[in-house]
C-alpha cells in the first residue's frame, strides 16, 4: 500500500465518486481509478462494486475505511504535536517547589506565565526540599525551588532569592510599636516557631542562646504561611519569610510586620537537571519567575 492509493480511496469514500475525488485531490479521474485498482490488488480486498453505473463500497471497504480514518486522525495529531513542539516545546511544564514559595509566590508566577503562554499546561507539586531535589535529579520535573539545606550533588543549583526574616504579630501586640525586633524582645511572649530542620530556625535558636533567652514556644510549624496565619489569630509572635508575607498580602489583611535583627535570610535555590537542555517553555517560565521575584524585591 502506498499513501497516494490510500488517499484516493479515502477521497472516493468521502465524496461518493471518482470524479469528485479527483477534484478534491487535484488529479485526473483515471489516476484515481488506477490508484483504487492498485490498492485492491495489494490488500486483496474487493473495495467497490459497480451497481447501475455507480461505485458502491463493499462492507470490507467500509471496515477498511474506518481504519484509514483512524490512521489519518493519528497523522493529524502528529502534525499538530510537531507544530506545538516547535512553538512551545513539549507544551507541558512540571514544577516542584517547597512550601515557602509554592503556596503563595508560585501562583503569581504561574499566572504571569499563563498570560505569556496560554496554550501551555503546568503541573505544580508542593514537596519538601529534599523531595524537590530528588524529582528534578531524576528528570521527573523541569524546574525545582527548594530551601538551601539540601545536598545539591545531583542537580544544577543556583541561588534564587534570599528574603530576610521578619517578625510578625497582630497590630495590638505589645511589640507592635517597636521599630525593630531583636531576640531579647521575644522572650517574654508566646512564640510561634518554625520546624527545627529549618535553617533559619536553627540560626534563630543560636541567637536566642547567645542572648540568654529561652523562647516560650507555643506552636511549632513548617511553613511561614502558617506562622503568619497563627500570628493573625493572636496565637503569638513569629518569625516568617518576607517573600511569603508579601506574596500572600498579609499586611493588607492586618498583620503587623517588623524587621528582625540581626538579619537572617531564607535562602532559596533554583534547581534544574544538570545535563538536560531547557525547553523554550522552561526558559519562558524562568523569565516569569525572575520577573515576579524582582517585583517583590526578594532577589
Amino acid at each position: 500500500m502506498k499513501l497516494n492509493e490510500i488517499e484516493a480511496f479515502d477521497a472516493v469514500m468521502r465524496t461518493g465518486s471518482t470524479m469528485r475525488a479527483a477534484e478534491v485531490l487535484g488529479i485526473s479521474q483515471p489516476a484515481i481509478s488506477r490508484a483504487l485498482a492498485r490498492l485492491a490488488s495489494s490488500t486483496r480486498l474487493t473495495l467497490f462494486k459497480t451497481i447501475r453505473g455507480r461505485l458502491s463500497p463493499t462492507p470490507e471497504a467500509e471496515l477498511f475505511h474506518a481504519e484509514v480514518r483512524a490512521a489519518f486522525a493519528g497523522i493529524d495529531r502528529l502534525k499538530s504535536k510537531a507544530a506545538s513542539i516547535r512553538e512551545f516545546g513539549s507544551g507541558e511544564l512540571r514544577i516542584a517547589c517547597f512550601p515557602a514559595l509554592g503556596l503563595s509566590f508560585l501562583p503569581k508566577v504561574i499566572r504571569r506565565f499563563r498570560d505569556a503562554e496560554p496554550q501551555a499546561s503546568v503541573t505544580l507539586n508542593i514537596l519538601g526540599s529534599t523531595a524537590v531535589r530528588d524529582q528534578v535529579a531524576e528528570g521527573r520535573y523541569d524546574i525545582g525551588l527548594s530551601a538551601d539545606e539540601i545536598d545539591t550533588t545531583h542537580v544544577a543549583a543556583q541561588p534564587f532569592m534570599t528574603p530576610r526574616a521578619v517578625c510578625v504579630m497582630r497590630p495590638d501586640h505589645p511589640l507592635a510599636e517597636c521599630a525593630v525586633i531583636r531576640p531579647a524582645d521575644i522572650g517574654a511572649y508566646p512564640f510561634i516557631a518554625l520546624s527545627p530542620e529549618d535553617t533559619v530556625q536553627r540560626r534563630l535558636v543560636r541567637l536566642f542562646a547567645e542572648a540568654g533567652i529561652e523562647p516560650r514556644i507555643v506552636v511549632e510549624t513548617q511553613y511561614s504561611e502558617t506562622v503568619c496565619n497563627l500570628a493573625l489569630e493572636g496565637v503569638g509572635i513569629g518569625i516568617a519569610n518576607a517573600a511569603s508575607v508579601r506574596s500572600s498580602g498579609f499586611e493588607q489583611r492586618g498583620l503587623m510586620v517588623k524587621p528582625f535583627e540581626p538579619e537572617l535570610g531564607f535562602r532559596a535555590l533554583l534547581l534544574t537537571h544538570p545535563t538536560r537542555l531547557k525547553s523554550a517553555l522552561a526558559e519562558s517560565f524562568l523569565a516569569c519567575l525572575f520577573q515576579i521575584r524582582n517585583q517583590l524585591g526578594a532577589g
